[in-house]
């Protein structure tokens, strides 16, 4: 996975199912468009608390995770992150408790949004109905 730049403005059009899109047929938002990378993944809501390893070495932030697969996860981020950092991903009722890299970031005009892989396989954090 490479470090993704916002590549500026495009054009889009409405969709038949009224989604905006590009002039290719790709995904014209920010989340979508780093998320087609990932193409096993679904729309999550995951309120999380997000710490740069080695603990300690940045203050805590909270987020909330927005896609995921078995083993990568994208967020909003405000502070700045850099491809192959560590993290250490947690929520309140410690269903997630996980160390990930950075796999991608993507500057978009708005936000900051942030691929990670976890490091080790995590067993059923995310269940497709």
């Amino acid at each position: 996975m490479a470090f993704l730049r916002h590549a500026g403005t495009q054009s889009s059009s409405a969709d038949v199912d009224g989604k905006a899109r590009t002039r290719k047929g790709a995904p014209s938002g920010e989340l979508e468009r780093l998320a087609q990378f990932f193409p096993h993944g679904t729309r999550v809501k995951v309120p999380v608390e997000v710490e740069r390893l080695p603990l300690g070495s940045s203050e805590p932030m909270t987020t909330v995770l927005e896609y995921g697969t078995s083993r990568e996860v994208i967020f909003r981020c405000g502070l700045p992150m850099e491809f192959g950092e560590r993290l250490r991903l947690t929520n309140k009722d410690g269903s997630l408790d996980a160390e990930a890299e950075v796999t991608a970031v993507q500057i978009g005009s708005s936000q900051t949004l942030v691929a990670a892989r976890f490091v080790t396989e995590i067993s059923n954090w995310i269940i497709k109905a």
